[in-house]
């Protein structure tokens, strides 16, 4: 039996149930993913979290703390998603930074 509470849930079953419990407009303020924010649509957002590994990873956390907060195995799994991020190199933070405006010298 495997303990993952992500296992055998697809991508697109995870976000049709969290724009159920809390809308594209909530899913937008509190992960901060434009596809999420700009005209939302399942298919495009499945297609930019599927190209973009820490959407991905912001999506199935926002999944597991909204519906398998109660499963014992939860806090391990956010846990090595988030270890995996910082971890591998080949998943890159392709989130753009805030932007600042250059510092003039005089």
């Amino acid at each position: 039996m495997n303990n993952d509470p992500l296992h055998g849930v697809k991508l697109e079953q995870i976000l049709i149930a969290l724009e159920k419990e809390l809308g594209w407009e909530k899913m937008g303020t509190l992960l901060n993913i434009r596809c999420f924010i700009n005209n939302p649509r399942l298919k495009s957002s499945l297609k930019f979290l599927r190209q973009t590994p820490w959407a991905r990873s912001k999506v199935e956390i926002l999944y597991l703390k909204t519906f398998c907060s109660k499963h014992k195995e939860t806090g391990k799994l956010i846990r090595a998603i988030l270890a995996q991020k910082q971890n591998n190199p080949t998943i890159k933070n392709d989130q753009p930074e805030s932007f600042s405006w250059p510092k003039i010298k005089h």
